[in-house]
């Protein structure tokens, strides 16, 4: 599926909103003995409930972590979207907050152990942490409620697809979990998702020399530390920088999404998006990998005195808080580029945007990759304490639409959209580049983007009644003066026209499961990562580029003792059986 795609910059930092796994709910009945079973139930109630009862009031507890945001707070929400929720389904949420920070998980952990879940929450944990709930008997599986109360679910092609890749993470074959934010999350509108974002005006002021290579993109990111080697408020500014709680991920997996390849675990190996194949030799093994590329621009970067060295012991919220400052005259992020952009407006200064380079013109074969997360983004599960499950799954069914996805990123009908001439179309023009405090004060009045990554699908999905994106937004993108300065530079009339040349998306590969290693290779995983954290960092700070050669070659030369081979093989054979169960998923998507 092709589709056109966006990830509004003037809003994006913000809107990480009911996010992550959102929502805490509030259980209404206990299993009978009042503790988990056991054994995961498939059964129905045996009064059919929410068919006849569909519309009887009920409130259900909804786990909520908030990313960057402080003015959710616990208890029912009364936002217009809520309301409208409630009005429609009868359910009522009960938000419960878990912290904004990465402890959000420890949380979680904790409340599983003690078996005091909300009625529905999201899971995060991978295969483990959704084999731990099924053994515990802490989950419902949610098969017969989905046959008899989720109408949406079962008309969509996505959704049975979503539903049939996720029966496969289950070791029983069962539906646990429901994936929500299905779709695509952006297009080539602003930006592509992955790719060199640099500051414009700089570039702008260096009279737009030549960028076709990562050395060259190195040498006039330091140029423009040079125009500006501070932010306003005194800080220094550097051309790039990273967080150190895995800097092999902070730096690695957008080069690898820019060269067209999905990675596994620790980059032991990486598939083709394409084609689907797996690399035959571990990108950590093979110099000309994309690991190599990544860690020898960094290299290059420090070399150049321009690279953050803050970035081996700042934390990802550190790194945030500084892209949003203006300390990073470039970023590979999506939405570390969308903090800055909407600061930058914000300040009164909105000609300091970052804009992509064409990722065409390093030689990539892909100009940004965007995921069709078939499965969702984020899986969301019952809990055994709920007492109306079916409800529950009733609730998940309803967020899962078309309609109401519009709803949740755009707010109800009549507020910052309406039907005009037959079409959806935004009828508050304030709502079109928002910057953070405006879009807080929006939220509270409309409920628009709180459900963001709470509903069915991500904001550029194409919705197949009308042909529109789901979020309006998607197709409203303001061009500033200093993107109509970047469209004269490439010569283009619209930014798609940069960047959708060549552009390829994905769906299947972000399928494929790795499986998890055996007890016998799971201490040398474990040491692995410490042994490649360690080498990342002498990679990249090595003085020079025979010093760096040397760094990586001593780091290849090493890999043997933690059985890498074994473990390509492993993660290999596991991938190459999924992608086989795959196939019915790939039927249902068309592909």
């Amino acid at each position: 599926m092709k589709t056109k795609r966006w990830l509004a910059l003037t809003v994006a930092l913000l809107m990480l909103f009911v996010t992550a796994c959102s929502a805490a709910p509030e259980s209404t009945t206990a299993p009978e003995d009042g503790a988990p079973s056991g054994e995961a139930s498939t059964e129905a109630p045996a009064d059919g409930g929410g068919q006849d009862s569909g519309m009887e009031p009920v409130t259900l507890t909804v786990q909520g972590n908030i990313g960057g945001s402080d003015y959710m707070e616990n208890g029912i929400m009364e936002d217009a979207v809520a309301q409208y929720i409630r009005e429609n389904t009868g359910i009522s949420i009960d938000l419960v907050m878990l912290p904004d920070s990465g402890d959000s998980q420890n949380r979680l952990n904790a409340m599983i152990a003690a078996n005091d879940l909300p009625d529905v929450f999201c899971i995060n944990g991978g295969d483990a942490q959704l084999n731990s709930l099924i053994e515990g008997g802490l989950i419902y599986a949610l098969d017969d409620y989905i046959a008899d109360y989720a109408p949406n679910l079962n008309a969509d092609n996505n959704a049975q697809a979503m539903m049939a890749a996720n029966r496969l993470d289950a070791p029983d074959g069962k539906l646990y979990k429901i994936g929500l934010n299905k779709g695509y999350w952006d297009s080539a509108g602003l930006g592509p998702q992955r790719g060199y974002y640099i500051r414009w005006d700089l570039y702008q002021q260096l009279g737009y020399p030549q960028i076709t290579t990562t050395d060259e993109l190195c040498e006039v990111l330091a140029q423009m530390q040079a125009l500006e080697p501070q932010n306003k408020s005194g800080q220094p500014t550097y051309a790039a920088g990273a967080w150190n709680n895995g800097i092999p991920d902070s730096i690695l997996w957008p080069q690898a999404l820019m060269m067209g390849y999905s990675t596994g675990p620790d980059n032991i190996l990486a598939v083709d998006i394409e084609t689907r194949e797996i690399l035959p030799t571990s990108p950590l093994k093979d110099t000309s990998s994309y690991v190599w590329q990544a860690l020898r621009w960094a290299n290059k970067l420090n070399q150049l005195g321009v690279f953050d060295p803050d970035s081996f012991t700042q934390t990802y919220q550190n790194y945030m808080d500084k892209s949003g400052a203006g300390n990073y005259l470039m970023t590979v992020l999506t939405w570390t580029a969308g903090s800055a952009n909407a600061n930058f407006i914000a300040d009164g200064t909105p000609e300091k945007q970052m804009i992509c380079l064409p990722s065409k013109d390093f030689g990539y074969k892909n100009v940004t990759l965007f995921d069709n997360m078939v499965k969702g983004e984020r899986q969301w599960v019952v809990a055994k304490t709920c007492e109306t499950p079916e409800r529950a799954v009733q609730l998940l069914d309803f967020l899962s639409s078309f309609e109401f996805s519009r709803i949740a990123h755009d707010g109800v009908i009549g507020s910052n959209w309406d039907m005009v001439d037959g079409k959806a179309a935004i009828i508050n023009e304030d709502f079109i580049g928002m910057n953070e405090e405006e879009t807080i004060e929006n939220s509270l009045e409309t409920g628009a983007r709180i459900f963001r990554l709470f509903c069915g699908y991500a904001s550029a999905t194409i919705n197949p009644e009308d042909g529109q994106s789901v979020d309006l937004l998607s197709d409203a993108f303001p061009l500033t003066e200093t993107h109509e300065d970047f469209l004269a530079h490439y010569g283009k009339d619209g930014m798609n026209d940069v960047y959708m040349d060549g552009m390829n998306t994905y769906t299947n590969s972000t399928l494929i499961t790795w499986g998890t290693l055996p007890d016998e290779l799971q201490t040398y995983a474990t040491n692995l990562r410490d042994y490649l954290n360690q080498g990342y960092v002498a990679c990249i700070l090595a003085e020079d580029d025979a010093a760096f050669e040397a760094q990586r070659d001593e780091l290849i030369a090493g890999l043997d003792a933690y059985r890498v081979d074994e473990m390509y093989q492993f993660y290999y054979d596991n991938a190459m059986q999924n992608d086989e169960q795959l196939q019915a998923v790939y039927d249902l998507l068309g592909e």
